[in-house]
């Protein structure tokens, strides 16, 4: 299999875990450097800047919300700077790996990818949807909305962040892996179609069916491609490390293969992997899982 991302990559950390009701992924994006990222890339011969972290203002409390947006302004601020980080970097026709952090940080990454692409699509790997708005989250968890921001939905203070004013269109999003959504997020995928693709499906169709599948549906119209891949969609077997744990999920195995073929897409744009929670880990095994995944997206064999 050809892999055809760009060679030049931008590694960014986004220490951030305001989204989430579970302290402890703002420490995922250095424990997946400890894991040895950067010298596994550049072994394969890509050109690989590490930019640092953004930097997380206001510290680390979790603030609850009367308005279901808890820690809605450091969140907010975050997702800001996140933009225009990954703004400049697309400009500077590099590729932006993005390290989190808890999941609101896809915000960030694709109002960036916003500015740079009318119309993009994403490839969400996750056991959640995270396309809850403040009216219908159970939570009041940040992480658990930024597709439904992202689409304009839900309160203004989330959908207006970064400079982009274009927004996701539904047809462009694919769903793999899901398994565990709430009542709310059923009713907003099925009444705008979304494609989803469950575990049921995978354990019925195969992943290599399921991915040459979305890789079909959302390379149709689509002028970028954003990969975000959410370490729960795996299973607490392999990934123990991460804080939404939902038992049935991919195996290691499944999650190569897909990400594999994920990389003979022509027009990937940005990357992000997001959700490990050394905290909550083995000795970092999630963080080395993750590591792995991301070099067999970028074509380490093994």
């Amino acid at each position: 299999m050809k892999n055809r991302l760009k060679r030049e990559i931008s590694i960014i950390g986004v220490p951030l875990d305001m989204g989430a009701s579970q302290l402890g992924t703002r420490l995922g994006p250095e424990a997946i450097r400890i894991a040895g990222l950067i010298d596994r890339l550049e072994a394969m011969d890509y050109s690989v800047s590490d930019l640092g972290n953004i930097n997380i203002n206001g510290g680390y409390r979790l603030e609850k919300s009367a308005d279901n947006l808890n820690n809605l302004d450091i969140v907010v601020e975050a997702n800001e700077n996140l933009s225009i980080i990954v703004d400049a970097i697309l400009k500077r026709n590099r590729l932006p790996l993005i390290l989190g952090g808890d999941h609101s940080s896809v915000l960030g990454s694709v109002k960036g990818v916003l500015n740079n692409y009318e119309n993009p699509g994403i490839i969400y790997f996750d056991a959640h949807a995270d396309i809850n708005t403040e009216l219908t989250t159970p939570t009041g968890n940040i992480h658990g909305m930024p597709i439904a921001s992202l689409m304009g939905m839900g309160d203004k203070r989330l959908s207006e962040v970064g400079e982009a004013r274009g927004v996701l269109k539904p047809e462009n999003i694919v769903y793999i892996g899901l398994r565990d959504l709430d009542p709310g997020e059923r009713e907003i995928i099925r009444k705008l179609g979304i494609k989803a693709f469950s575990v049921q499906d995978i354990d019925r169709l195969g992943i290599e069916e399921v991915m040459n599948e979305a890789m079909k549906y959302i390379s149709k119209d689509t002028d970028a491609i954003h990969i975000s891949f959410d370490v729960d969609c795996l299973d607490p077997k392999v990934a123990p490390g991460t804080g939404v744990k939902v038992l049935g999920g991919l195996n290691f195995r499944e999650a190569k293969i897909a990400l594999e073929l994920t990389s003979q897409l022509d027009n990937i744009c940005s990357i992000e992997f997001v959700e490990v929670n050394p905290l909550l880990d083995d000795q970092n095994e999630t963080a080395e899982v993750a590591t792995a995944l991301i070099c067999a997206l970028f074509g380490e064999s093994q």
